[in-house]
């Protein structure tokens, strides 16, 4: 699709940070140095493949121990550094999930309500799918990030920036009826993002600080567009080789409630760990969040999709978490309930499978550590 294409054209050397803690950390410990270095070197491994620009990562022990790495460039010279924040794309949507079922905990919003309950009616939307639908991508709604229309006016105006209201006017006609099966859709969490706020009368970025981020000391991340970056802002490989996300206006504005978020990965980590490790929601909630439809079959090692999240299967394990990939970033955020560890890998290059990889293989490492 014209509006996620990039082009890998480089070759990278690598920057080493490890063993640093993160904000919303349990502890100030950081993992083993045998097991950092083993981390790190995973890192400078991808970084020196060619084609392959930058990484951060970022994995949490179950005792809370953290650690944070780097590797490649995230400039045209400048080392990538762990507090480097990157596109996270769709691990949005564990966000904005979970800000839906704490609703849901509160008793504002139910996972049964349709969308007609919630929002005036909107073209290409049945008003009879339920917040569950949206959640787990089983509604059938067409994701207007494949409108060829979009990409058409992105490509007109770089410099425009998006309001939710016109990227639903992008939404196509359902692709199937709701509940018949499984296909991801970008479409659903920005209807949810906008439930959310009918529900609050509050902002999805105020809501993500207010509940999310604020209890949890979770300041690496931010929603371009609506506020400031909390720190450095990673160049990406764009088309034309390395381009300022910040710049990228129109890119930038589609992703919203359901792709947006700019992060660093220590941050993401500890937000993943906190999520699943019950800090987040209710325990009822927490066990119909991982309750898994089938597979939409579109991402490597994809179990099934829960309620804003998704279901893996690495090494014949079970996993949960999110991927994330656009045109300027791609990640991964895992969690493993039989080991308690959290994994992350941040890039800041798209149109890459690599994060399927790499993040797997970091949590392969640090589990093994977990058990010392």
């Amino acid at each position: 699709m014209r509006l996620l294409t990039t082009v890998l054209v480089f070759t990278l050397s690598g920057a080493l940070v490890t063993g640093q803690a993160q904000p919303g950390a349990d502890t100030l410990a950081s993992v083993p140095m045998a097991v950092a270095a083993e981390l790190q070197g995973a890192l400078e491994e991808w970084a020196a493949v060619p084609g392959h620009r930058g990484v951060t990562a970022a994995v949490v022990l179950p005792g809370g121990a953290r650690w944070t790495g780097a590797a490649g460039l995230a400039g045209d010279d400048e080392p990538m550094r762990p507090e480097h924040l990157i596109g996270i794309a769709s691990i949005t949507k564990t966000m904005t999930g979970a800000v839906i079922l704490q609703l849901v905990d509160e008793g504002i919003v139910r996972l049964d309500d349709p969308v007609g309950r919630w929002l005036d009616p909107i073209v290409n939307v049945p008003p009879a799918i339920t917040v569950r639908q949206l959640l787990n991508h089983t509604n059938g709604l067409a994701n207007y990030t494949l409108s060829t229309a979009l990409g058409d006016a992105i490509a007109a105006d770089p410099a425009r920036a998006f309001t939710v209201d016109e990227l639903l006017a992008f939404v196509g006609p359902p692709r199937f009826r709701a509940g018949e099966r499984t296909e991801y859709t970008n479409t659903a969490f920005l209807l949810l993002g906008r439930i959310a706020e009918r529900a609050t009368g509050r902002t999805i970025v105020d809501l993500f600080h207010q509940r999310l981020w604020n209890p949890r000391g979770l300041t690496g991340v931010f929603l371009p567009g609506a506020e400031d970056p909390p720190g450095p802002v990673a160049g990406a490989l764009g088309r034309t080789g390395n381009v300022d996300p910040l710049t990228q206006v129109a890119l930038l504005s589609v992703g919203q409630s359901a792709f947006g978020l700019y992060a660093d990965a220590g941050t993401v980590a500890a937000w993943g760990h906190a999520l699943f490790s019950g800090d987040v929601v209710s325990p009822e909630r927490q066990a119909e969040m991982r309750e898994l439809v089938p597979a939409a079959g579109n991402i490597p090692g994809e179990s099934g999709a829960g309620l804003g999240i998704r279901g893996y299967q690495y090494f014949e394990r079970i996993q949960f978490g999110h991927s994330g990939g656009m045109a300027l970033g791609s990640s991964l955020l895992l969690f493993e309930p039989a080991s308690g560890v959290t994994a992350v890998v941040i890039m800041n290059q798209g149109q890459s499978a690599a994060h399927f990889a790499l993040a797997p293989q970091l949590l392969a490492i640090a589990s093994g550590a977990g058990g010392r």
